[in-house]
């Protein structure tokens, strides 16, 4: 795993209501067959066994979870992959580097954020006086600088 907790908390928000939805279903199943028998019980009548159908219920559902989880994880690796490509890639610009491109795999999540720090890396490979003199400003200044509110957002 590229970011286990990150990688965590989306396989656990994928799949916990999924999961939890399988185990209730899974416990009326049980609850209902054994109602049922009680009554057949009850009225001394002969039921088949539902042993068999109850397995196979069960069986449906740990499968089913199963591959729940295995496709949140996969999912996962889409999304924690790039993140964490991206934010290596932010480290190489922060330290002045801007001759390489932010490569994804196919399939991964995020290509938009990677198609504009590309756009950014070329600019900043044109322009190399701004991104040389903003990396230096804000060690001239950290002493006097004063937090400002960030402006608000519009949607327009």
């Amino acid at each position: 795993m590229i970011n286990p907790a990150m990688q965590g908390r989306i396989v656990f928000r994928m799949a916990a209501v999924p999961a939890a939805v399988l185990a209730g279903i899974a416990v009326f199943t049980g609850v209902y067959c054994a109602d049922v028998l009680g009554e057949a019980r009850a009225l001394d009548e002969e039921l088949p066994d539902l042993m068999p159908l109850i397995w196979l219920v069960m069986a449906f559902e740990l499968v089913a979870a199963c591959l729940l989880v295995m496709h949140a994880l996969r999912l996962s690796h889409t999304i924690a992959g790039p993140a964490y490509r991206i934010a290596q890639s932010l480290k190489r610009i922060r330290s002045g580097d801007f001759a390489f491109r932010v490569q994804l795999r196919k399939g991964d999540h995020l290509t938009e954020l990677r198609d504009e720090m590309n756009l950014l890396l070329d600019w900043l490979q044109q322009n190399p006086q701004h991104g040389q003199a903003n990396a230096e400003a804000p060690k001239a200044d950290e002493a006097t600088a004063q937090p400002t509110a960030p402006a608000p957002l519009r949607a327009d």
